[in-house]
């Protein structure tokens, strides 16, 4: 009896009624039933997901993409016996979950999650564009921002510096700043593309579930979106080079527009490929056959799993979030709070306001001081760490409204990232910016990491935050 979801015949060629055993190991091979276990003993990391979209720290979007992959699931998939393929693969990664539990941060367990998810779900017509909805799920756009933003607008930077040169204007490209005759144009943080690149990702995974397309045809439309977006981007940056030279004059909605239009036209381009692909994954699907059967070894080693997931948590409190070990700090010895700032003397508060107490943490060592009508937050950084967030996350997940960011320049010639922010009737204007002890600067939290990554700076680093009222405040 090598399948759970196959009848067996008698001597007599008669197909005996199944016994209860029989019947509970073939409920349990449902793929439905499968997915339910998988979420009942992630409670704790399913709480920790809903706090992640509801802290204002990471964007919600992701609640849509795990409705197009529940509204694209057709209702037989779920009654559908998970193949033996899928279960030891899900076994497989739950298993890595589960033994990597206290090295793993929450949200790489919750990518094995989704992982072991859409095995359990895959296969099929349409398949794999499930799986990467339930990628797509993740809060991860402030990770990514973090990580895969500078690199995004050094790309977006040098593909548009061949377009501007292409109209006739002579720059070079240092870091994410295009240099030329008349000054420099600096590529900031929401021009790296990255929210633009979920969105096609996800509309094109939406559309190749709804097409129900086969698996080459998802990732080569899932490939060819994501390829279509840094290009778009990249042609952005370029002509917005011109108008914010001051070389064209266009209408104020012309920066939005260009946006706009840019999108449409992927839009357009990706359900006419969906269309034409569609049926491919019904066709690959016959060909394949029936398929494989889902043993009895499979579904039981993959319930085992799920139920030594579901109990470790309450074995060994140390596996949740909260008890994660601070980075190790470095040898570097911090030197102490300066005495001025700018030349001017500032008190240092030792009870923090709700204002300044937005950028506190405990994992880094953190002054505010009062300077005459402004405040002023130092952090001093020991080494390269995801604890340092961008000060716009860190008034997000406390309820502030927040503005699009912009760089500006102080008296003194040093450039920022300003942001405006506003609550309860009260508005502020935010300024950050990063610094090295060797003078380098940066005005994100991103290009600061990757220059670190790569060494071209050694640390430590001070991280400084004013916060001034808005004029008639």
């Amino acid at each position: 009896m090598r399948d759970c979801c196959l009848d067996t015949k008698g001597a007599d060629g008669a197909v005996p009624a199944p016994d209860a055993w029989t019947r509970g190991l073939a409920f349990a091979g449902r793929r439905g039933s499968v997915i339910a276990g998988l979420l009942l003993c992630h409670v704790p990391l399913l709480a920790w997901y809903a706090r992640r979209l509801t802290d204002g720290g990471d964007e919600c979007w992701g609640l849509v993409a795990l409705g197009v992959a529940g509204l694209t699931t057709p209702r037989e998939v779920w009654r559908a016996p998970v193949t033996t393929p899928a279960a030891w693969t899900a076994f497989l990664v739950l298993s890595g979950a589960v033994g990597w539990a206290t090295a793993l941060p929450p949200l790489a367990r919750a990518f094995l999650l989704v992982v072991a998810c859409g095995a359990v779900l895959g296969g099929g017509p349409g398949g794999w564009a499930r799986a990467i909805l339930l990628v797509l799920s993740l809060p991860v756009m402030n990770s990514l921002q973090f990580y895969v933003g500078y690199p995004l607008r050094v790309v977006a930077a040098e593909l548009g510096r061949l377009l501007v040169a292409c109209g006739g204007v002579a720059t070079e490209r240092r870091g994410v700043c295009l240099t030329w005759s008349g000054g420099d144009v600096v590529v900031d943080a929401p021009c790296s593309g990255l929210n633009m690149l979920w969105t096609a990702m996800l509309l094109a995974a939406g559309l190749a579930a709804w097409r129900r397309l086969s698996s080459r045809h998802t990732l080569l439309l899932v490939g060819l979106a994501g390829a279509a977006v840094v290009l778009a981007n990249a042609v952005r940056v370029g002509l917005l080079f011109f108008v914010e030279t001051g070389l064209w004059r266009v209408p104020a909605w012309f920066h939005s527009g260009l946006a706009l239009v840019l999108f449409l036209g992927l839009t357009f381009g990706l359900v006419a490929l969906a269309g034409r692909w569609s049926g491919g994954g019904q066709r690959q699907a016959e060909r394949e056959g029936p398929g494989f059967g889902t043993r009895r070894s499979a579904v039981l080693a993959l319930w085992a799993v799920i139920a030594v997931a579901g109990a470790a948590p309450l074995l060994t409190p140390w596996l949740r979030a909260e008890s994660l070990g601070a980075p190790t700090a470095s040898s570097a010895v911090f030197p102490g709070w300066p005495e001025l700032y700018e030349g001017r003397p500032w008190v240092r508060i030792t009870r923090n306001d709700r204002l300044s107490s937005v950028l506190v943490r405990s994992t880094l060592t953190t002054g505010v001081f009062r300077q005459e009508e402004r405040w002023v937050v130092l952090r001093w950084i020991q080494r390269v760490s995801r604890e340092v967030h961008p000060a716009a996350d860190c008034f997000r997940a406390r309820g502030y409204e927040v503005e699009r960011s912009r760089l500006v320049r102080d008296a003194r010639g040093a450039t920022w990232s300003e942001f405006g922010v506003e609550r309860e009737g009260q508005r502020w204007r935010v300024r950050e910016r990063l610094l090295a002890e060797n003078g380098s600067a940066w005005t994100d939290v991103s290009a600061w990491y990757w220059a670190s990554v790569g060494r071209s700076s050694a640390g430590p680093w001070w991280a400084v935050t004013v916060i001034e009222a808005e004029p008639g405040e």
